[in-house]
């Protein structure tokens, strides 16, 4: 099994283990301290069932991930999996459809990701660095071009996105430009990827685990990707921490970060 079936293999796994989970374990709406109870056993036992298949498959490569504890032996491997076992716990926890599953591979001596998955389980779709690049160039003027952001992300930024977009989208034929929120970094990449979304950005950062698996994925089908000003994502880090990220269609990065600078 090569890195880019490992990588769908585990982060499929992962995602049809939780909704197993979630299909036994019911919240009723409103419940917060069952919600909070599911998502911290789902993160659990998904975070489990990851590392021991990595330590099957991959037992020389290191790993970073959200719910075990970090070391700085990592920063000296070649190969690390970066890994979220539930990206997106608050919506995974109320039954929301887009949590998702980040595994990614960061090689150090070719200084990228080299492999990667992102499970949208609701869906029972995967996105891997194994499949045939999509057409990310189409122009989708059926509908506003349309901005994806966190519900934490900063009202000025958006504003500030969507007000330098403006005469772009009418240049373009968009009937306007709008916006949608969305709690998990890979279930944005998966509406961009599906054409729901055009552009994400991030101005407050957030952990690697958050980023890898859908920079990987993006990168992979052809979308733009780098902070918000512009440099290249950088992995395997201390602390490991991605700055910011900007997300989007070839045509649209160079708008949205000029947006974003002025």
């Amino acid at each position: 099994m090569n890195d880019h079936e490992l990588a769908v293999m585990l982060a499929d796994a992962a995602g049809k283990r939780l909704l197993a989970l979630r299909a036994e374990t019911p919240v009723a709406h409103g419940d917060e301290t069952a919600a909070h109870a599911l998502a911290k056993r789902g993160d659990s036992e998904a975070n489990e069932f990851l590392l021991e298949e990595l330590r099957i498959h991959r037992p020389d490569d290191a790993v970073l991930s959200e719910e075990a504890a970090d070391s700085a032996e990592r920063l000296g491997a070649d190969r690390v999996w970066i890994i979220d076992p539930v990206d997106g716990t608050y919506e995974y926890a109320r039954s929301q459809p887009e949590f998702a599953v980040h595994v990614a591979l960061w090689s150090a001596s070719e200084k990228r990701l080299i492999a990667g998955a992102v499970a949208i389980p609701n869906h029972d779709f995967v996105w891997s660095t194994q499949d045939e690049p999509r057409d990310v160039n189409t122009l989708y003027i059926d509908r506003p071009l349309m901005i994806i952001a966190s519900p934490r992300e900063t009202q000025k930024t958006i504003e500030d996105l969507k007000e330098g977009l403006a005469d772009f989208a009418a240049e373009h034929g968009f009937p306007g430009v709008a916006v949608m929120n969305c709690g998990s970094v890979g279930g944005k990449v998966h509406q961009i990827l599906s054409g729901v979304a055009d552009v994400y950005v991030s101005s407050v950062g957030f952990f690697e685990w958050d980023s890898a698996a859908p920079a990987a994925v993006a990168l992979h089908h052809g979308l733009t990707v780098t902070q918000i000003t512009g440099e290249p994502l950088d992995f395997n880090n201390m602390p490991p921490k991605t700055p910011s990220f900007l997300a989007a269609r070839p045509w649209l990065h160079a708008a949205a970060r000029a947006a974003l600078q002025s």
